[in-house]
C-alpha cells in the first residue's frame, strides 16, 4: 500500500505527513487518528461528501486514516485530498499510480472541487525545500514559482482531472480550465511611501551610515532630539534597500499569508512601523494560535521602531535572540513554532522624556534619574547588537541637500548586495554571515586583525563589536566594488564607531 504525500506546517516549518487509509468491512464509521485539530475532523464530511460524488459504495464500511507522524500535531485543511485519495486507493481494484515523490496539497468542497486554503502558499515552498519532485495543487496561478527548478507544479480543478492526470491522461492545464487568482499574487514594484533621500536636506554622514546599512543588512540607532530628522531618514531607508529575489518574494508572500496580512507579490523590501504601544505577542509573535508577529512581517526588510526609549524594556529586550539567529521561536503548551525575521532595525529615540537634554536650543526639564532611566531602556546586550549609534542635530533650510535621489543609491547597495551573494551563496550577507565564512571569504591581513584588536582593547569594545568592524569594513568595500578589503575601508568602520556617543556620558557633558 502506497501512502499519500503531503505537507503539515509548525509556524514556517514545513514536514512530510504521510497519509494511510484502512478500510474493512464494518460499522459504518469515518475516524482520523495522527492528533489532527479541529479542522482536519472536519475533513470527514468533506471527505465523504466527495465519496458519494463519485459514486463510490461505502456503506458498512468503516474507514480510518492515519495521519503520520502520529506524535505531531496536525492543522488545517490542505490535507483534505490527500486522505481522499488515500481512501480511493483501497476501495479501487487498481490502485493509483502515485509515489512518495509526489505531494498532494488541496483542500476540497463538497462537490470534488480542489480549492486553496489558508497556509497554502507556505505549504509549497515547504514541499519544494522538502525535495518532492510533482506537487500536485488546487488550480492557482503559478506562474509566481517560475524560478522553482526541477520540480513539477502541477494545478488541477477536481478530483476526476487529478485522477485521470495520475493515470497518464494529462490534460492540457491552461485549455482545460481557467486557473483561480489569489489576492495579490500579481508582481508589482510599489513603494510603500514617498520618501526619497533628495528631498533630505543635510545628514551627510547619517546617509552615508544608512547606505551602509541598506546594502550589507546592519542595524542603527539614531538619537537625537525632536525635529531633527529622525523619523524622515527612517522613512526613506527602506526606498534604498535592494528589491527581493524571486525565492525571498515567495517566503514573504506566505509569512503575510499566515498572518492574514494584505500583501501582494512586491519585489519592494517591506517597511513595518510599530507603535511604541505595541503589545511584546504583536512585535515578537504568538498568542493562542501563534501567527507571525511585527519582526517575521518585516522580514528581508526593515523594522523601524521609533521613540525607542517608550517601548517597555522587556519588549526590547525580546529582540536580542531574532537579531542574532535571524528567526523567532515561539513556545507554547500545544506546540513550538519558528518564523524566519532576518530585518533591518532602524531605531529611533531621544535623549531624555522631554527631548531636549543635551540641546542648545531648549532647556531640558527632566531630572538626571529621569534621563538615565530613558536611556537604560534599550539594555547593553540590545545596544551591543547595533552596528550604529548616530546622534543627529537639526539644521535649518539653508543645509546642502544632496543631488542624488534614492533610486542611484540603491543602485549602489544592489551592487553591493550582488557582490555578497555570489561570494557567500544567496543564503547570508555582511550583517550576518557567521565568522567563519566570512574569515574564510574575505582574507582580512593580519596587520587588519592587529589593528582591530589593538584598538577595541584600547577602547574597551566587546569581542561581538571587533566582528562587527570586520563586517563592516567588508560592506563598505563592497560598495566600493573591491574584491579585498582595504586599509581605507577598515579605518572608516572604526571611525564610525569612535564616532558613536556613549549616550550616558554625552548627555551629562551636553554632546547632543
Amino acid at each position: 500500500m502506497t501512502n499519500i504525500m503531503s505537507v503539515g506546517l509548525q509556524g514556517m516549518k514545513g514536514h512530510k505527513v504521510a497519509i494511510e487509509a484502512n478500510v474493512r468491512m464494518d460499522r459504518e464509521q469515518f475516524v482520523i487518528i495522527g492528533l489532527p485539530d479541529a479542522s482536519i475532523k472536519e475533513s470527514k464530511e468533506r471527505v465523504l461528501s466527495c465519496l458519494h460524488a463519485m459514486n463510490i459504495d461505502i456503506s458498512m464500511k468503516k474507514i480510518t486514516v492515519h495521519l503520520s507522524p502520529a506524535d505531531i500535531r496536525k492543522s488545517g485543511t490542505g490535507f483534505d485530498c490527500a486522505m481522499l485519495l488515500a481512501v480511493i486507493q483501497e476501495v479501487m481494484q487498481k490502485p493509483l499510480p502515485i509515489d512518495e515523490s509526489t505531494c498532494v496539497i488541496a483542500a476540497l468542497s463538497l462537490n470534488c472541487e480542489l480549492v486553496p486554503f489558508h497556509g497554502m502558499i507556505p505549504a509549497i515552498q515547504q514541499a519544494v525545500a522538502l525535495g518532492f519532485k510533482r506537487i500536485l495543487i488546487p488550480p492557482i496561478d503559478v506562474s509566481f514559482l517560475q524560478h522553482v527548478e526541477a520540480v513539477e507544479i502541477i494545478p488541477l480543478p477536481d478530483v476526476e482531472t487529478l485522477i485521470s492526470y495520475l493515470n497518464g491522461h494529462s490534460p492540457s492545464i491552461s485549455d482545460s480550465f481557467q486557473q483561480l487568482h489569489i489576492e495579490g499574487m500579481k508582481l508589482s514594484n510599489i513603494e510603500q511611501s514617498i520618501a526619497d533621500f533628495s528631498y533630505i536636506r543635510g545628514h551627510q554622514e547619517t546617509k552615508r551610515v544608512l547606505e551602509i546599512a541598506a546594502a550589507g543588512c546592519h542595524h542603527v540607532l539614531l538619537t537625537g532630539p525632536p525635529g531633527c530628522g529622525k523619523s524622515m531618514l527612517a522613512d526613506a531607508f527602506h526606498t534604498i534597500v535592494p528589491d527581493l529575489t524571486p525565492e525571498e518574494i515567495v517566503e514573504l508572500y506566505g509569512i503575510y499569508h499566515l498572518a492574514r496580512e494584505n500583501r501582494g507579490m512586491s519585489a519592494r523590501p517591506p517597511y513595518r512601523h510599530p507603535h511604541h504601544s505595541a503589545s511584546s505577542i504583536s512585535l515578537i509573535g504568538g498568542g493562542t494560535f501563534p501567527k507571525p508577529g511585527e519582526i517575521s512581517l518585516a522580514n528581508r526588510g526593515v523594522l523601524f521602531l521609533d521613540e525607542l526609549g517608550e517601548f517597555p524594556r522587556k519588549t526590547l529586550d525580546m529582540l536580542r535572540q531574532p537579531m542574532e539567529l535571524g528567526e523567532v521561536t515561539i513556545s507554547r503548551v500545544r506546540q513550538t513554532v519558528m518564523y524566519p525575521s532576518r530585518f533591518i532595525l532602524i531605531a529611533a529615540t531621544n535623549p531624555c522624556p522631554c527631548g531636549y537634554a543635551g540641546s542648545n536650543e531648549k532647556y531640558c526639564t527632566c531630572t538626571s534619574k529621569q534621563v538615565t532611566s530613558y536611556q537604560l531602556k534599550a539594555s547593553g546586550p540590545l545596544s551591543d547588537r547595533l552596528d550604529f549609534i548616530v546622534p543627529l542635530k537639526s539644521v535649518g533650510f539653508q543645509a546642502h541637500s544632496t543631488t542624488e535621489d534614492s533610486s542611484v543609491i540603491r543602485e549602489r547597495t544592489t551592487r553591493a548586495r550582488t557582490i555578497q551573494r555570489k561570494r557567500y551563496g544567496n543564503e547570508w550577507l555582511n550583517g550576518f554571515v557567521p565568522l567563519q565564512v566570512l574569515e574564510e571569504t574575505c582574507r582580512f591581513t593580519a596587520k587588519q586583525k592587529s589593528l582591530v584588536q589593538t584598538v577595541c582593547f584600547e577602547q574597551k569594545w566587546s569581542n561581538r563589536t571587533q566582528l562587527k568592524l570586520l563586517r563592516i569594513s567588508r560592506t563598505i568595500a563592497d560598495l566600493e566594488g573591491s574584491s579585498s578589503i582595504s586599509d581605507e575601508a577598515l579605518q572608516e568602520a572604526i571611525r564610525w564607531k569612535m564616532n558613536e556617543p556613549d549616550l550616558l556620558d554625552t548627555l551629562k557633558t551636553g554632546g547632543i
